[in-house]
């Protein structure tokens, strides 16, 4: 019997459902400006927390200046801004893919949060300096008829950048019932009470606002995993403040810089967020810095800095930390590159791991868990049938997997016959010259089919022997008239 050697696993995963979830598969949807080539818009790629590797998984979502980016709470939705209108989209949560929905307008939007119960989304409008929230249908569109602009009023004291209110952040408190609201023009963050039922969705709460330190800036907000807690980024300040949080209320604790006292530059504060576990706080600081900055924080809430972490780009606008907290996700806005962090979860530091991806004017960077339905659970189950036939070709496994039905199913989702098959392969794969099939099988069961082929290919590779034994599977299913691959995997038969 030959050993045989895994060389190439490929999946394409097709439509899911169910809420199984394999918690180290995360999709990462990555927002963009758009380019002088044209829009951008939603990038989809896959994200492995125990490696911190990243593949793509869909092609891009086209929407020009993508910002920012907010995932429902159930993961079966996921809502954009872009300049003058805010997008809706269904998010396959097997897949990845998204398919729009609608829009509705918005004035200069920066940002978008949606409520736990995915009943609302909020909207952060920097150039219109108002709050704007519109209530969702069942199916995660819009409700048209339903948007509320909440007009912010004032400036203050940097002419240049408080001129005039400036909404930059709409963030949820713990418990979903207020909308904190940082405007960097006002030097405010405006506090709303959530109307979930009936009526405007929005009204100001018993306190309308925190104020900040004149020309201080506030941009993003996040909120310690207690409840307790709450973290201000300051953009023009170069700091952040700490704040206590209770019914709708933040009230000042502290405020720590993000850079040392020596530093001479331009300071911009953008991003802010606390680690999973609630023991470190991390800050992106653009300007002249572009680092990290990183903060333990103690037992009442106050933070003391630990290190600064260069960044490798230029312009960190947004930055993740992926769920299982185990490593931390830059988008260098300016350098044009996704870059990958290790996260030390004792000591809060950062180190690179080598992994970055190239994308334009990265800006937004969301995590969303990869659920693992039913079809999945079939690919699942064939690729691994596939394994224990082909370390023992004799196997009933392997005879299970055969069939009178030679039909053959082509990439395209078409029916070809042999040679349409041997002409697809010689196009993927161009390291062949020439390819003999040797036999071909495929079980059918209803919609689901599992191809398996075994040939022999002369190499053009160097690496490879002269000849070639490969056997490949293919996991299809059939939608309306067409099939669908779901997964590839081949294994390569040495002489």
């Amino acid at each position: 019997m030959k050993k045989i050697t895994f060389v190439l696993l490929c999946c394409l995963m097709g439509a899911t459902s169910g809420k199984a979830q394999s918690t180290n598969q995360h999709f990462l949807f990555i927002g963009t400006y758009a380019t002088e080539a044209g829009p951008s818009g939603i990038h989809t790629y896959q994200f492995d927390s125990e490696s911190g590797t990243l593949r793509r998984v869909q092609a891009v979502a086209e929407l020009d200046n993508a910002s920012f980016l907010a995932v429902s709470d159930d993961q079966t939705n996921l809502y954009a801004v872009s300049g003058s209108r805010v997008n809706a989209y269904t998010l396959n949560p097997g897949t990845g893919q998204l398919s729009f929905l609608n829009s509705v307008p918005s004035a200069g939007s920066c940002y978008v949060s949606a409520a736990p119960n995915g009943s609302t989304v909020f909207v952060g409008n920097y150039g219109g300096g108002n709050t704007e929230a519109v209530r969702t249908n069942a199916d995660g569109s819009f409700d048209e008829a339903s948007v509320q602009l909440l007009q912010h009023q004032g400036s203050s004291i940097n002419k240049e950048r408080q001129e005039a209110p400036h909404v930059h952040a709409t963030v949820l408190s713990p418990d979903g019932r207020y909308l904190m609201v940082p405007d960097l023009g006002t030097d405010r963050v405006y506090q709303y009470q959530l109307n979930a039922t009936s009526g405007q969705i929005l009204a100001p709460a018993s306190k309308p606002w925190l104020s900040v330190p004149k020309g201080a800036g506030p941009r993003h907000l996040d909120f310690h995993p207690n409840g307790q807690y709450a973290y201000l980024v300051l953009e023009l300040q170069g700091a952040v403040m700490a704040l206590d949080y209770r019914e709708g209320m933040l009230m000042e604790k502290q405020i720590i810089s993000m850079v040392d006292k020596d530093f001479k530059g331009r300071l911009s504060g953008a991003d802010i967020h606390v680690s999973p576990d609630g023991k470190f706080l991390y800050a992106s600081n653009r300007g002249d810095a572009n680092e990290i900055a990183i903060y333990s924080i103690d037992k009442n809430g106050k933070l003391n800095r630990v290190s600064r972490q260069p960044l490798m780009g230029k312009t960190p606008r947004n930055f993740a930390i992926d769920p299982t907290g185990r490593f931390l996700l830059v988008a260098n806005q300016d350098t044009n590159e996704v870059i990958v962090f290790r996260r030390d979860e004792t000591t809060g530091l950062l180190t690179s791991t080598g992994q970055s991806i190239a994308v334009d004017k990265p800006v937004c960077l969301k995590f969303a868990p990869v659920q693992q339905g039913p079809e999945e659970k079939l690919v699942a189950e064939a690729v691994e049938r596939f394994r224990q036939a082909m370390t023992d070709p004799d196997s009933e496994v392997l005879a299970s997997l055969a069939s009178d039905d030679l039909e053959y199913v082509h990439s395209s989702g078409t029916v070809r016959d042999k040679q349409g098959f041997i002409d697809e392969f010689m196009k993927r794969w161009t390291n062949f010259s020439k390819v003999d099939i040797l036999n071909q099988t495929i079980k059918i069961s209803g919609d689901n089919a599992i191809v398996r082929h075994r040939l022999v290919a002369d190499a053009n590779n160097p690496g490879y022997p002269s000849k070639v034994d490969i056997t490949i599977l293919m996991v299809w299913r059939k939608e309306g008239v067409q099939w669908k691959m779901l997964a590839r995997q081949a294994a390569k038969i040495p002489e």
